[in-house]
């Protein structure tokens, strides 16, 4: 009579472990298929072509807002966004310098997904500097630069975004957002630069504009980039901010984003954070343990030499890597 119990028991037993793991085994064969649906596949960001679209925008010369050659650059922008699907809109304005001068200036909106409600923002400037005080040749120090990092880096990174993302469609809102009149500035005033992120900023107030958060690109293809975390990024935005770096690490990108704090940038991201009240973070070259920036800013050797492929390529790899976990929830 015992050893029947004990065989009754034990039958039971192996029953109650066997529905248990049926059970699990049901459990995991339900939710695989929508995991599989959910994770979506990154693709690869392409150096080559970001390094074109570089060259491309130094090929109208320099970029001073009002200008012909800006003004073709930003007829060229627009039109090359939209060949990727975008919906392109330009939001122009007037933007009074320190000097006094009033120039015409315009910021260059692309939407992707305009009809999705959960948006963020790639933001870059496209204007360059109209001196270059910091030149170690006097006579060239009243003369524009050609931005090739300071500038047409960060929009070079976003039209091989818009790209790749033309051909890998994605299942989120991106508005790609090209600030006009950012460099323009006085060094004794910060209100004096951004000024088309300001412009922005304010517009995003008043029409009621959401986005989840922002990431501003400048400053990223150059020779020896170093990508610290900047001040403002990490007061305004600290948990986007360390998910980046975290993720960029993480790739094996841990000799681009150095995870240590140095500087504060008066950037357009400090203007969406404070204005529109976004959080923004800025990826920007600070290789200098004084926060300066590098040897080449502000001079005219910002030209096609200081830029390396494979910078705006782990660059844009990253940030890739960002919207394509969030469209499936995995950032």
């Amino acid at each position: 009579m015992l050893k029947f119990k004990s065989f009754f028991v034990f039958s039971l037993l192996i029953i109650a472990i066997m529905s248990c793991k049926n059970e699990e085994k049901s459990t995991e064969q339900a939710e695989t298929p929508e995991v599989a649906r959910q994770r979506v596949k990154i693709p690869v960001f392409n150096g080559d072509s970001t390094y074109f679209f570089v060259e491309k925008q130094l090929s109208f010369g320099t970029r001073v807002p009002g200008t012909p050659t800006h003004l073709a650059t930003q007829k060229w922008l627009a039109e090359k966004l939209a060949s990727y699907g975008a919906e392109v809109s330009l939001q122009p304005f007037k933007a009074k310098i320190y000097t006094g001068a009033v120039w015409d200036a315009a910021n260059i909106i692309a939407k992707i997904n305009p009809d999705l409600k959960k948006r963020v923002i790639i933001a870059a400037h496209y204007d360059t500097r109209f001196i270059a005080e910091k030149d170690p040749d006097p006579a060239k120090r009243n003369k524009p630069i050609m931005g090739a990092d300071d500038g047409a880096s960060g929009v070079a990174v976003i039209l091989e975004l818009a790209r790749l993302i033309h051909q890998n469609p994605i299942d989120l809102g991106i508005d790609f957002v090209l600030f006009d009149a950012e460099d323009n500035g006085d060094n004794n005033d910060d209100n004096s630069w951004c000024l088309g992120a300001q412009h922005w900023s304010r517009e995003a107030v008043r029409t009621s504009y959401k986005a989840e958060w922002g990431i501003l690109l400048d400053l990223v293809g150059a020779k020896g980039a170093r990508f610290p975390k900047e001040y403002f990024s990490q007061q305004y935005a600290p948990e986007l901010h360390n998910k980046v770096w975290d993720l960029a690490i993480g790739m094996g990108y841990g000799d681009l984003f150095e995870n240590t704090m140095r500087g504060a940038v008066n950037d357009d991201h400090y203007h969406v954070n404070t204005i529109a009240k976004i959080p923004m973070i800025d990826i920007i070259n600070i290789p200098n343990e004084n926060g300066s920036f590098g040897h080449y800013h502000h001079t005219h050797l910002d030209d096609i030499g200081i830029i390396d492929k494979n910078v705006l390529r782990k660059t844009g790899q990253v940030v890739t890597a960002v919207l394509y976990r969030t469209s499936d929830g995995s950032f």
